[in-house]
């Protein structure tokens, strides 16, 4: 049979159809997609095709996003009460077709009678600025249209519920219409782009300005504003995704001077689907991840700070929920700065050598600074103040928690996660009632709670302040937000620089001194992702390298689960040891004495292994949106975790 491609103008001002035949379901193998669609830890990301939306080779198309947009209106619509009335955001960043995809979307929900709030005055929207407004408005739902930090041929949907959460309650009814509306050849309306349910209103600076004042005080702006009449200058690469317009418009209103010859500049900042060809090196796209090597240290970061044309450079994804930072410090200290674990290049013939931080290590600083400026204030004691970070992150802020007497909570990777905690914390009965962590650690927030930091070593983090977050009747309170937000973390970041550069500091330094202060052990840090196929492929080709893939990830994870299910009912540590140890390459260092294994979460909610030895730890877990592997190890000896990290990739399983 003939391949069919769908032939519909996404702004088309008129009503249309879309019928799902056994032709379409034949030419774009839909029964066979709808079987496999899932949403993962960040929604749902595919393979796209750049320069075609109609291709029925790739994951993601036009008659796909059709098929999410008409699934979520239907799950959505019969939630709807009454009371609770329906009405969406939708937006996105910058990857290809973006803005059509927003358009049928923005149809689907209008011909179901939602009123659908579009960003006014800017067409792209960072995801933790959908999350914001949807919770604040008290929308029903939202959509961001965004695959982060993935290649520009990748797409992505990701929905989120009234509290602007990645949504988890609907997850299931949507997979399951999902699969109806295919096996039912359903016929899908689109209203006209025209439509009076349409509506280009989205627009929430203000309060999530006045939000932000109780997280982030006036003397940490005040000191961004003395340091630029100084001269400090902060040059931010957003690397062609959304973040430049809409940053730009909040710093403004911060009254942080903004463009050339002021505090904040930009570079890499015109919007383009291609990520200005960032991430792509020598025939390989490594896509736009902030944390990864491949980009920041192919971004001319080393040009324009050894240039005096900025003191800091900070980096955003596309759709800023990750962020990273380089600088500059002494050369005569770059041997302590190595030692205690940052990523140092030596400049010839220059007094600087280049610093590149970790997000694990930001946070460990941010969290320390933040914790001093409360005690400065008299907050400190006047709150419960916690941590929460994924299970991979730097225990260094569990260290820096056990100081300073504040509870840690581990959540599991994924935010949608630390939003499922939030709702537990806000609905709990029993104060006294401690909350079973991740790792099964039973944990007490205490009578009056409030957020430090919620973090994964990824990139992503939100901060928590004094006040709750209320949303617009004043009838919903959250402990902060529920989606990472880059925004937040680059002016806190800012703030923090500013504060060093006014006392003549380094942001080397000060985190070197910062560790020998608290004395902390767990400095070392290193995480690999392994691909298990070639995502360059398409196809059938794409469809069997991935299968090949996905059954080493699943017999890997196997592996590791199996010990730690048999650790609760046979095996002792000694012999889950011995079983590793067996499986070791040849030339690789056996593992030590085990103290502890378990696995990450329960039920239908395990996602990886946790393993706990005497110097370190080590996680294996899957991608929660690809057949990746990913390999966590975090502890007191560089060398030692390398070699052990290596070990464990090594095996023979």
């Amino acid at each position: 049979m003939q391949s069919i491609r769908l032939e519909i103008n996404p702004q088309e001002n008129t009503w249309e159809q879309i019928k799902i035949t056994e032709e379409l379901i034949d030419s774009y193998s839909l029964e066979k997609w709808s079987q496999n669609f899932s949403l993962m830890t960040a929604g749902y990301r595919d393979q796209l095709d750049p320069d075609d939306a109609t291709n029925p080779n790739v994951a993601i198309n036009f008659v796909t996003f059709a098929i999410l947009g008409e699934a979520k209106a239907r799950v959505f619509k019969k939630k709807s009460d009454g009371k609770n009335k329906l009405h969406v955001h939708v937006g996105g960043e910058t990857r290809p077709h973006t803005q059509d995809f927003i358009s049928i979307l923005a149809r689907i929900y209008a011909a179901h009678g939602f009123k659908v709030h579009l960003r006014a005055q800017i067409t792209t929207t960072p995801i933790w600025y959908s999350s914001f407004g949807v919770f604040y408005e008290e929308f029903q739902s939202g959509d961001n249209i965004t695959a982060s930090h993935s290649q520009y041929f990748k797409g992505g949907w990701k929905p989120l519920d009234s509290l602007g959460k990645q949504l988890v309650e609907e997850e299931k009814e949507i997979i399951k219409e999902v699969q109806h509306i295919v096996a039912g050849k359903a016929t899908i309306q689109l209203a006209p782009l025209s439509s009076e349910n349409i509506l280009n209103d989205f627009n929430i600076d203000e309060a999530y300005i006045n939000y932000q004042k109780t997280v982030i005080d006036k003397k940490s702006i005040d000191e961004i504003i003395i340091a630029n009449k100084r001269g400090f200058r902060c040059a931010i690469c957003t690397v062609g995704g959304s973040m430049k317009l809409t940053s730009e418009r909040l710093f403004k209103l911060f009254d942080i001077p903004v463009g050339e010859s002021n505090i904040v500049q930009y570079f890499f900042d015109d919007e383009d689907s291609q990520y200005h060809k960032i991430g792509q090196i020598n025939g390989e796209n490594y896509g736009v991840d902030p944390t990864k090597q491949e980009i920041y240290r192919n971004i001319g970061a080393q040009e324009k700070l050894l240039n005096n044309e900025a003191d800091i450079i900070f980096i955003w994804d596309p759709d800023g929920d990750r962020f990273n930072m380089v600088t500059t410090a002494s050369s005569k200290n770059h041997e302590r700065y190595i030692q205690l674990g940052l990523e140092v290049e030596p400049i010839h013939n220059s007094n600087k050598c280049i610093v590149y931080f970790t997000p694990n290590q930001i946070f460990f600083m941010l969290t320390a600074f933040q914790i001093a400026s409360l005690k400065k204030s008299n907050l400190f004691d006047a709150y419960d103040w916690f941590i929460a970070s994924s299970v991979t992150t730097s225990r260094a802020l569990d260290e820096l928690a056990e100081l300073e007497k504040i509870p840690m909570v581990h959540v599991r990777v994924g935010f949608k996660h630390w939003g499922t905690f939030a709702q537990w914390l806000e609905k709990r009965k029993d104060v006294n009632e401690p909350y079973v962590t991740a790792l099964g650690e039973k944990v007490k927030l205490g009578k009056n709670p409030r957020l430090i930091i919620m973090c994964e070593e990824s990139g992503g983090a939100i901060f928590g302040g004094t006040n709750l977050l209320i949303n617009k009747s004043l009838s919903k309170k959250m402990i902060a937000m529920l989606e990472k937000d880059g925004f937040q973390f680059g002016l806190l970041s800012l703030s923090m620089a500013a504060f060093l550069y006014n006392s003549d500091q380094s942001f080397a330094d000060y985190y070197c001194d910062l560790i020998l202060k608290h004395n902390i052990k767990y400095k070392y840090f290193d995480r690999y992702d392994k691909r298990l196929y070639d995502e360059r492929l398409s196809g059938p080709m794409l469809q069997n390298a991935k299968i090949k893939g996905e059954a080493k990830r699943d017999k890997v994870m196997k592996f590791f689960h199996d010990l730690a299910a048999k650790y609760s009912t046979s095996l002792s540590l000694d012999e889950i040891c011995k079983e590793i140890n067996c499986k070791l390459n040849k030339n690789c260092k056996s593992l030590p004495k085990l103290h502890h294994i378990c696995l990450i979460g329960k039920g239908t909610l395990l996602e990886g292994t946790f393993l706990q030895f005497k110097t370190f730890w080590f996680v294996i877990r899957a991608s929660g949106t690809d057949a990746v592997l990913r390999y966590y190890i975090n502890g007191q000896d560089k060398e030692g975790i390398s070699a052990y990290q290596e070990s464990l990739m090594s095996l023979q399983i």
